[in-house]
């Protein structure tokens, strides 16, 4: 540094020194012909601008170089890896092209286990294939018309399928056998 009257100071000289051997331990760093060029045209933009609007094209070129610049270090940024396959495929699956067939195996499954499941899981399946058949066999709509529902599927089925039946709080085994699971699997079929 110099002082006023065109001297060096000392404490200046000395920092400027150990600078100096601090960075003879390391390379000179040189920025890259396309760094270079890019940081002179940016002075150039903004010496402009500030000669012909003032503060105003200050702020402006500024403003504009940052988001050039946000744009380009985005750009150069790399893209994430794609993300990792499964390696191994799930369990096989018995039956895989038949879903409905095991929903329907599984929902008959749960009868054995207590009332209360019976009612909850197997009944309402039950009771949705009892109102398919009597509505395309017999033109009789289970809801609309229990009694004659009652009457085409019989008694001892009736109670089973029933839909206006409150379901059982009984969560105990047994639940309900697998012959009367087949009456009433059979009785459908017939109807």
């Amino acid at each position: 540094m110099r002082d006023t009257f065109g001297l060096r100071d000392d404490a200046a000289a000395a920092a400027a020194a150990a600078d100096a051997t601090a960075d003879a331990d390391q390379p000179p760093r040189r920025l890259s012909l396309v760094a270079r060029t890019t940081i002179s045209i940016a002075s150039a933009v903004v010496a402009v601008a500030v000669v012909v609007a003032g503060a105003a094209g200050l702020l402006v070129a500024v403003s504009g170089i940052a988001v050039v610049t946000t744009v380009v270090l985005l750009l150069r940024t790399p893209a994430a890896p794609p993300p990792r396959r499964r390696a191994r495929p799930g369990p096989p699956v018995e039956n895989a092209p038949f879903r409905a067939y095991r929903q329907v195996a599984e929902a008959l499954s749960w009868a054995a286990v207590s009332p209360r499941h019976y009612d909850l899981v197997t009944r309402p399946l039950l009771t949705s294939l009892a109102a398919a058949r009597l509505a395309d066999r017999h033109r009789v709509d289970l809801h609309g018309d229990p009694d004659a529902a009652r009457a085409l599927v019989g008694e001892d089925v009736w109670h089973w399928i029933d839909p206006a039946r409150e379901a059982s709080r009984d969560s105990q085994p047994p639940g309900i056998g697998p012959g009367t699971l087949t009456l009433i699997v059979g009785r459908l079929e017939k109807i």
